[in-house]
């Protein structure tokens, strides 16, 4: 490892899909068009990570098997990867929810063409010992070991064959103590958590800072579609969520809905040397609405404005009452959406599909357990309650 005492500037984006209006934009404009405007502030970066959230599929791929709900780029896939080398991207995330939206053929050609391109890749493999693997990136004399791990969600159903790495705390923990002494800076990437909230999950919050603990120096994460927090624990320093880059954040109507931060974001600029990251800057923007729609800096009061709010998320990280009572709301939220999907179908399917993902699937393991906390806790006060004159009852039967 390098002893170098120079410092690297390593950007980081969030999500990058060219799919929908984008792609569209994209076809008029010229490929380079999304990022024009952020062009400046990309370059400051020796090396930029961001986050792929579309699949790129080959020209002979059937058009009947496209699915129209996935986040798939219709562009020539060769070009779309040159023009991310071209805009800086050294490194990619591969290890997304969408990652198989174009399946097994979508995953291996979106990785071929960046890395033909010159853009290093991890997260994905044809197996989950493959998917773990670490991929090393020179920049300044530094080595920097990414570790990409993506939760099993909706759209993976637990499909360990080809696929990306699962985002398992044990298996995070394990690779980073075996790759901590081989790199000089060791960064974790984690695609996971449920969307548009302003503070990480308890579980995800507990997580992250155990796997800072145990030796990643960063650790940046995606996927909930809205910026959250930044904090340093010890010589770590941990991104709860980059939010969206380049994303149809109003033109999608499910990030429309939503609004108004799925629209707005940073560019993380971090000095880093042998001894982790020394300082951070965050570089606000906003997406505009069309037939603007790709990040924009700001200046002036929407600039500050913006990095207050930032700020207010970083201290929102340590108010545990507040990130209980955020992840607690949005389980409640996902439970009632489930129960009006079971009212829709037979008894059948909702054993077939909706039981088989809220048991099986980790991306709503997570929250049942929280609602099985809640539920605990009321047992327990049920349980307290001592009536010497009637039998023990649920609660909702003595409101009968």
């Amino acid at each position: 490892m390098s002893k170098l005492s120079k410092t690297v500037t390593f950007g980081a984006v969030g999500d990058v899909a060219f799919y929908g209006q984008i792609a569209e934009d994209m076809r008029q404009f010229g490929l380079d068009w999304p990022f024009a405007r952020m062009a400046a502030h990309l370059r400051r970066a020796d090396l930029l990570f961001g986050n792929m959230e579309s699949v790129l599929i080959p020209p002979d791929y059937p058009e009947d098997q496209i699915d129209p709900k996935g986040l798939i780029c219709r562009l020539p896939g060769p070009q779309v990867a040159d023009m991310l080398r071209r805009t800086g991207f050294n490194f990619m995330n591969l290890a997304a929810n969408h990652v198989l939206d174009a399946g097994r053929v979508g995953m291996e050609y979106t990785k071929r063409c960046l890395e033909e391109a010159g853009i290093a890749t991890a997260g994905v493999g044809y197996s989950q010992a493959d998917a773990r693997r670490m991929t090393v990136v020179e920049a300044g004399g530094l080595s920097f070991g990414f570790l990409c791990y993506g939760e099993d969600n909706n759209y993976t159903l637990g499909h360990t064959h080809p696929s990306h790495a699962y985002y398992e705390p044990q298996a995070v923990l394990e690779d980073v103590a075996t790759c901590r002494k081989d790199v000089d800076v060791l960064v974790v990437s984690i695609h996971a958590d449920l969307e548009f909230m302003p503070t990480p999950s308890v579980p995800r919050l507990d997580n992250s800072r155990e796997i800072a603990k145990a030796g990643a120096d960063i650790v940046l994460e995606h996927h909930p579609h809205v910026p959250q927090g930044i904090e340093r624990v010890g010589r770590s320093l941990i991104a709860y969520s980059l939010g969206n880059f380049v994303f149809p954040a109003h033109t999608s109507d499910y990030m429309k809905s939503n609004a108004p931060h799925t629209a707005h974001s940073f560019v993380l600029l971090m000095e880093v040397g042998p001894e982790g990251v020394e300082s951070f800057e965050r570089v606000p923007f906003e997406i505009l609405e069309p037939p603007e729609q790709r990040p924009t800096p700001l200046e002036g009061d929407a600039e500050q404005e913006l990095l207050r709010y930032f700020d207010q998320l970083d201290r929102l990280l340590t108010d545990r009452e507040f990130v209980q009572r955020t992840w607690r709301d949005v389980a409640t939220r996902h439970l009632d959406t489930y129960i009006r999907r079971a009212a829709e179908r037979d008894v059948e399917d909702v054993i077939e599909e909706l039981v088989g993902r809220l048991c099986l699937v980790a991306e709503n393991r997570n929250w049942t357990a929280e609602i099985l906390a809640m539920a605990r806790q009321h047992w327990r006060r049920q349980q307290e309650h001592v009536d010497p004159l009637h039998r023990p009852q649920y609660h909702f039967e003595s409101r009968r």
